[in-house]
């Protein structure tokens, strides 16, 4: 029986919130050094047909994609996807690329010169080079990524790097890995889900991510769900750097006494208060059945039906014994896992 008192509880950490759906993970042609095919001139309308909020543009080796006319904060996330080799990896391949997501364009240019590696060339026509790390200075710039408020993505991991070791995939805890990539379904995507379920098993503390990467035009194959204040980056900034987000088309939301989504707090004694809905239009669909899983880390706790045109609430009385709770939705006609929500971890004290 979810209560009252358990929605208020959720409900708390949304005050004034609506409901955005988007892409974390994409590329335009906006000239220079960018290698996506559709002009940036072109999403605004693309987008809207999709049903798309937002989308993070992260062109490659260069700042000017934020500079162009058509660059409108709301619409668009500002960042960069660059690459780097780590030269003390005991990976088999140790090269990877980052998504760098971060409130303000001018972010990325204060970023970039604070680190002389990347050996950027200054203003919005600046380039900059992929540069080779060590493991200790790449989580440095982790660490000062998080500092100016940004969200911090190892994107597409087993398709760059190589290693049968999963930790040669963390650097930091408190940053995401993406798990769907282009498409919900395919082996990219199992791969992915694969190592993250395999790191949340070794305890660390990461939130799973969607990027579509395609580089064609905006899609909807690989979709964000977040809970913001207000149509602006510096809005879904603070939501996404906390892992307040889904991996996925549909809304899901969670509290566990003061902690939300991504958050950490102690479980002796908690409500978990669950609340799914909001689902994109690309996966709503009446005619299809779907079910909520919740689980924790010794695998499904419980599951419940969940609707495509309504708003679904659970509560559970939380084992204070378990290492965290996590929710996934999925389609039961198609056998699809369609969304992934973030955990919440026990700590000790």
């Amino acid at each position: 029986m979810v209560s009252a008192q358990d929605k208020a509880d959720l409900l708390r950490f949304y005050k004034r919130c609506r409901v955005y759906h988007g892409e974390l993970h994409d590329h335009s042609n906006s000239g220079g050094t960018s290698d996506g095919k559709c002009p940036i001139e072109e999403w605004p309308a693309k987008m809207r047909a999709l049903h798309m909020d937002f989308a993070a543009i992260l062109d490659h080796k260069q700042v000017r994609h934020m500079y162009q006319p058509a660059w409108r904060d709301g619409l668009f996330i500002p960042g960069t996807e660059p690459g780097t080799t780590i030269t003390d990896s005991t990976a088999e391949v140790p090269k990877l690329h980052y998504n760098i997501l971060l409130p303000k364009r001018g972010d990325l240019a204060k970023l970039l010169a604070e680190f002389p590696e990347y050996a950027f060339t200054g203003g919005v026509e600046g380039h900059f080079i992929y540069p080779t790390f060590t493991r200790e200075r790449f989580c440095e710039l982790i660490d000062a990524v998080k500092a100016r408020g940004g969200l911090f993505v190892h994107p597409h991991p087993k398709q760059k790097m190589q290693s049968t070791d999963p930790l040669d995939y963390w650097f930091r805890d408190e940053t995401a890995i993406e798990v769907f990539y282009e498409y919900m379904t395919g082996e990219h995507t199992e791969q992915n889900y694969a190592l993250w379920c395999e790191l949340l098993a070794k305890g660390k503390r990461l939130w799973a991510s969607a990027g579509c990467d395609l580089h064609i035009e905006p899609h909807d194959t690989a979709l964000t769900t977040l809970y913001a204040e207000r149509y602006s980056a510096t809005a879904y900034l603070p939501r996404l750097a906390a892992g307040d987000f889904t991996c996925g088309p549909v809304g899901i939301r969670m509290c566990l006494g003061s902690a939300k989504t991504g958050g950490r707090c102690k479980f002796d004694g908690r409500r978990l208060v669950v609340c799914v809905g909001d689902f994109h239009v690309s996966v709503k669909d009446p005619t299809h059945t779907y079910r909520a899983d919740v689980l924790n880390d010794r695998g499904v706790a419980f599951s419940a039906p969940v609707r495509p045109d309504e708003t679904t609430w659970l509560a559970y009385d939380a084992d204070a014994t378990c290492a965290f709770y996590r929710v996934e939705v999925f389609d039961e006609t198609r056998d699809l896992r369609i969304a992934v929500g973030n955990p919440i971890w026990n700590v000790a004290d």
